[in-house]
């Protein structure tokens, strides 16, 4: 169990320091969201925006479901990054960007150096930022969502570009934890068929 919860998740050495680089890149190319972000539209939920100047990850519970059918249709872990749109500090997740992988296996998954180069220039072409990175884990229950070493060094990589990242987890069981190393991140889930069990921690209804 001890060498499952230490998996290798997410990125090479060097596929970690490229993230930190690329990801700052966009985000220093990027309009600063708090500075001219458009109106938030009326299909947004309102957020109230928390004091400690984190922003606010809104994510639906379809596509909550969405993540979790393509990260576990298999044995074998895999993952994910997500996109969407930025209004002012909300960040609301809405799309899904596959990413090619390199190695797979039932205790661990490591994103192509190529892959993630290749559709982060893309996101960039369309004005799109990375706002998030989802995976799965093999266990089962609220404990087998817990980051690894491994996944606190490739959330620290992107957190190094400057821009505010969520990072995710699912179990098999349908749990999904959202973590962030600099500071708690602060997570809306909307619509239905999910459950939160705890602070970050979230159940999926069948």
């Amino acid at each position: 169990m001890t060498r499952l919860r230490e998996r290798k998740i997410g990125l090479s050495v060097l596929g970690r320091e490229l993230l930190a680089i690329r990801l700052r890149r966009i985000w220093d190319s990027s309009v600063k969201p708090d500075a001219t972000s458009p109106a938030v539209p009326r299909s947004v939920p309102r957020v109230l925006v928390p004091r400690d100047g984190a922003p606010v990850f809104v994510i639906s519970g379809l596509l909550l479901h969405d993540c979790f059918r393509l990260l576990t249709r298999t044995g074998d872990e895999n993952l994910h990054a997500l996109t969407g749109m930025v209004f002012g500090r909300t960040r609301v997740l809405e799309r899904i960007v596959p990413l090619r992988l390199s190695r797979q296996g039932v205790a661990g998954a490591e994103a192509s150096n190529e892959s993630l180069a290749t559709e982060l220039m893309r996101l960039h072409d369309f004005g799109m930022l990375p706002l998030a990175y989802f995976h799965s884990h093999p266990g089962f229950g609220p404990g087998a969502t817990c980051p690894s070493s491994t996944d606190r060094q490739t959330q620290d990589a992107m957190e190094k570009s400057g821009g505010h990242i969520l990072g995710g987890i699912f179990s098999r069981d349908r749990f999904v934890r959202f973590y962030a190393n600099r500071m708690e991140p602060h997570v809306r889930v909307v619509g239905k068929r999910v459950k939160e069990v705890e602070k970050n921690v979230y159940r999926l209804e069948t």
